[in-house]
């Protein structure tokens, strides 16, 4: 496969939704493309911005923070097995560990899904979903 027909699969695969550097480049694997066709694919599309880890992160945390009620551990664990590397992950969550924001989600979960659990459930919920804020009503 040559570069320009990896080039136009890779730009093919990220019109669908963006995607890590990762995820492109086992694309790209799966396809038969050579890893060093493949490696000039990816330095392309981060030199035109058209793949930027990141831009994803911040989106990928802003739609759970949306979305999903995930812990900030759960955040990391996703990001870490679309291939983000750990420096930009814990750089884009050492921010959001600063806020309320996993004390507001244990809060959203008390007062909706867990409400009609007895107390030992919910800690064990919570616990399992990665949370560090006690459920005790503060």
């Amino acid at each position: 496969m040559s570069f320009d027909e990896a080039k136009e699969k890779a730009v093919r695969y990220l019109v669908v939704a963006k995607k890590t550097e990762f995820e492109v480049m086992n694309k790209l694997k799966k396809l038969n493309c050579e890893e060093d066709i493949a490696e000039q694919v990816i330095a392309y599309l981060n030199k035109i911005n058209y793949l930027n880890d990141k831009e994803y992160v911040d989106a990928y945390i802003r739609q759970c923070m949306r979305l999903l009620n995930y812990s900030i551990y759960e955040i990391k664990q996703k990001l870490l097995q679309k291939g983000i590397k750990k420096c930009i992950i814990e750089e884009k969550l050492a921010k959001l560990s600063e806020t309320n924001y996993e004390k507001e989600v244990v809060q959203k979960l008390l007062n909706g899904k867990l409400k009609q659990m007895e107390e030992l459930k919910q800690k064990q919920y919570l616990y399992r979903r990665g949370f560090k804020y006690n459920c005790d009503n503060d």
